[in-house]
């Protein structure tokens, strides 16, 4: 006589399982290509945002940037002097430029 235990695993492997899943029909051509546009859209969206908050963020950047270049040629080419100090005098040929501590004709100190 089998022993109740190992009786119980053997029916338990012989009875088949009830199907619990409904086999589904793959989706068609048109259900496809609905679907690629969806994400296709959600893919561009996320494009679109991530791009603005990289030039929200790296904008003020390049235009601080932008007036450090624009603001180079004002510079004489720099000095080395035998003590090691470096001299990088401003040019003086465009008098319409002031910055501060330029002193006017007057006199008078640009603030």
């Amino acid at each position: 006589m089998i022993s109740p235990r190992p009786l119980a695993i053997i029916l338990g492997i012989a009875i088949p399982l009830p199907a619990t899943a409904e086999t589904q029909a793959p989706p068609s051509p048109q259900e496809r290509l609905e679907e690629l546009e969806r994400k296709a859209d959600e893919l561009s969206d996320t494009a679109r945002s991530t791009i603005e908050e990289f030039v929200n963020l790296i904008g003020p950047m390049m235009m601080r940037l932008s007036r450090l270049i624009d603001d180079l040629p004002v510079y004489e080419t720099p000095e080395v002097l035998p003590n090691g100090d470096i001299i990088i005098r401003r040019k003086h040929d465009d008098p319409a430029r002031k910055t501060p501590g330029d002193i006017d004709e007057n006199g008078l100190t640009e603030t």
